[in-house]
């Protein structure tokens, strides 16, 4: 029956590219079969050629007519000019028995027959064999996109494993679709009956999918500083040195190692362990200072005396600590305050004092500066030595320890200055801009959900960093932690919302909601950046737990909404981003760890091309703009290029899917979300024809954007509002982006 289903021959072979010769009885471009009537040449469409015991699968990109006129040889007789239909095709896959796998490794040769798919082809392409549910381990193409707009009846769907856990890429200019392709993909998954438990996080930087989810399945967690009760606050301790320095925008030179040295030693007494841990740490930031003095070129005899003696007194104040700190034997206290004794009594040999007693500082010469460093040595050695440290553990500038931030602005960032003032710096003077920076934003309410209240602070939780994470990737409360949570007394309710959702108890959730949408764009990519890089490291940290299995045993989805305003690709004289970064680290190394990112932009070319070369998966709506399609294009294998020819064509809701989360390449009508998110086109008509158009409240926005409190009463108009907006929601349902 092959010649029934034949429509042409190959007539060149270019790689990926074949060109088929139709032939010449179908005019009509129509084919009758015993299956039916099947048309020829429609572009998107698949055509089949046998190459010995397999089938190729090509894709059809492009038909043409051509005319030619054909010469005898003794150029005696001119024939008329005969209409040749002329089709390319790209080679996607290999068809073998009733497997089918993408790519080829065989081509056709020169006049190889072309066959129509027929509906057996077609079930194989599509894996429409029947069967039972999808296996756990190799669950397949099993979740729905779409319906194929060229092969009537048969559903598009995409492996949940590719697709996920390589990254994916859905793009498109406003209006084409892309917030209801993520909220389809999300609902397609979550309504099947073997779904117990997912984890999606939605970076939603314009307010869309809250209404896109059910109340059971989703959190929704708003920026709106008025909705108090469920608000976003990331506490300022989460943040690691990268994330202050970029923050309040440290420059290298002198602010980032000041800033450095006060996050240390802000974080330090917080850890378990404090005593000794801060008493060590203290050690060696002094030991340091008094080394930095003796090799200053200022005179500083005074101050290296009158440091040495403060840290002997401190030392003294805290014997039975420093026993623990260095357990090696019973004299090794006695050795520390012997080398400071040694320090002090080398320093007051410079310093002279007057008839009155006052005390006058003097330069160190080398041979003292020696003197005093092997003694400061003596103690280093002590204080580094591994098997002498007993339990203390170090900290550093990126350890998520809770520090009070008013401690940390007037004490700490002032000792960091005068500590490196003491080594000849002018901190204060380099400091200024950073100093003015971290004042504004610690009094600016609109950083209220970082850093807490202006007038005060927050206080020091039990288990705040993990109740941030249950509650960001929707997982249950804890069972009887150790220690208890933090009661009411402690922390009062309202103060960090989602420490009350855990404390209250939740059973988890599926889909959980960020919205950014109101957040200042000052800190947008700080947050952006801080969200990934949690979630990044402690996926890191669970792989490292000990157990063969763990590594990739909580697999989450980061959905990246608008990602190109937070992950720009680098420009010639651009500041470095932090969330690039972060995301770009993700990109590549996330997969591993059981991190994906599915990136959705309307500007491909304004997005970092690491994390968009990154994904192997792509869901392609209309693209428009010759700088985006310029752009997507190399990034994308090469054989696809005839195919994202017809991009600037296409119909909103209708994508073309490419990459490993298909079986074949295809353009498909994405099934329609249900609910969909809240990004319907505006009616520009409806509302100026409307006889009792919907009046927003404009004082009640106001109110709130003022930072007033809202009115108790509403409007006598906010009913018909809401009766309007129904209507209009209704009538739009439709229109999808």
């Amino acid at each position: 029956m092959a010649s029934d289903f034949e429509i042409g021959r190959v007539v060149a072979v270019d790689t990926a590219q074949v060109t088929i010769e139709l032939n010449a009885d179908l005019k009509a471009m129509v084919r009758g079969t015993y299956e039916g009537i099947y048309e020829v040449g429609r572009i998107n469409s698949y055509v089949i050629l046998p190459v010995g015991a397999r089938l190729l699968v090509a894709m059809v990109t492009r038909v043409v007519l051509t005319e030619e006129a054909e010469v005898s040889a003794d150029r005696t007789m001119v024939t008329l000019p005969a209409a040749r239909r002329i089709m390319r095709a790209t080679l996607i896959g290999t068809i073998d028995g009733t497997e089918y796998t993408q790519g080829v490794s065989l081509f056709p040769v020169l006049d190889n027959p072309v066959l129509m798919a027929t509906e057996a082809d077609l079930n194989v392409i599509f894996d429409h064999q029947k069967g039972e549910g999808p296996n756990p381990n190799e669950p397949g193409f099993c979740i729905e996109l779409g319906e194929s707009p060229i092969f009537r009846g048969y559903k598009i769907k995409i492996n949940p494993d590719a697709f996920f856990g390589k990254h994916a890429a859905i793009i498109g200019s406003t209006g084409a679709g892309k917030s209801c392709t993520i909220a389809t993909i999300i609902q397609s998954i979550l309504t099947r009956p073997e779904i117990r438990r997912a984890n999606f996080v939605i970076l939603d930087t314009n307010g869309e999918y809250r209404t896109a989810f059910g109340e059971s399945d989703c959190l929704y967690i708003p920026s709106d500083p008025a909705q108090a009760q469920d608000r976003l606050v990331i506490p300022y301790w989460f943040m690691n040195a990268d994330d202050f320095v970029r923050l309040f925008r440290a420059s290298a030179g002198i602010q980032r190692p000041v800033l450095l040295d006060a996050l240390r030693s802000a974080r330090g007494p917080a850890v378990a362990g404090s005593e000794k841990l801060g008493l060590r740490e203290t050690m060696l930031r002094e030991c340091h200072r008094l080394l930095a003095l003796a090799k200053s070129s200022e005179k500083s005899s005074r101050d290296i005396e009158d440091l040495t003696a403060g840290l002997q007194q401190y030392l003294k104040e805290k014997e039975t600590v420093l026993k623990e700190i260095l357990p090696g034997t019973p004299k090794d206290g006695e050795v520390v305050l012997g080398a400071l004794e040694s320090v002090k009594n080398t320093a007051s040999k410079h310093t002279s004092v007057g008839k009155d007693g006052t005390r006058y500082p003097g330069f160190v010469p080398a041979a003292s500066q020696n003197s005093i460093e092997q003694s400061i040595r003596s103690i280093l050695d002590l204080l580094v030595e591994p098997t002498r440290t007993g339990e203390v553990t170090s900290v550093s500038a990126d350890t998520p320890a809770y520090f009070g931030k008013v401690e940390f602005r007037h004490n700490h960032l002032e000792q960091a200055m005068r500590r490196d003032e003491a080594g000849g710096a002018r901190s204060r003077d380099y400091c200024a801009t950073m100093l003015m920076r971290v004042y504004r934003l610690l009094e600016d309410r609109r950083f209220e959900f970082l850093f807490g209240p202006v007038d005060g602070q927050w206080p020091s939780p039990e288990h705040s960093l993990s109740l941030f994470l249950r509650d960001c990737l929707g997982m249950p409360s804890p069972n009887e932690p150790k220690p208890a949570l933090s009661n009411e007394e402690i922390l009062r309710k309202g103060t960090l919302p989602y420490y009350d959702r855990q404390r209250a108890g939740t059973g988890g959730h599926r889909v959980m909601v960020i919205d950014l949408s109101l957040l200042a764009s000052e800190v947008l990519e700080n947050v952006t950046a801080l969200i990934g890089r949690l979630i990044l490291e402690f996926l890191q940290r669970l792989g490292e737990t000990g157990r063969q299995d763990a590594r990739g045993s909580l697999p989450v989805v980061l959905v990246l909404e608008e990602a190109q305003n937070y992950i720009p690709e680098q420009r010639v004289g651009e500041e470095e981003s932090i969330s690039r970064a972060v995301f770009e680290r993700i990109a590549r190394e996330g997969r591993k760890f059981g991190l994906s990112l599915v990136v959705a932009s309307q500007r491909p070319s304004e997005l970092s091309k690491t994390v968009l070369s990154q994904c192997s998966s792509f869901i392609v709506h209309r693209l428009q703009n010759p700088e985006d399609l310029r752009y997507f294009k190399d990034i994308v294998p090469g054989i696809y290029g005839p195919l994202l020819d017809q991009l600037p064509a296409l119909a909103p809701q209708t994508a073309l899917t490419l990459g490993e989360c298909v079986r074949a390449p295809a353009l498909v009508r994405i099934r329609e979300a249900n609910p969909i998110p809240r990004s319907r086109d505006p009616k520009f008509y409806r509302y100026w024809t409307d006889e009792a158009p919907p009046i927003p409240d404009v004082e009640q926005i106001c109110r709130l954007w003022e930072g007033k409190a809202p009115e108790t009463t509403q409007p006598e108009y906010s009913q018909q509002n809401a009766s309007s907006q129904e209507k209009v929601d209704g009538q739009d349902r439709n229109n999808q982006d």
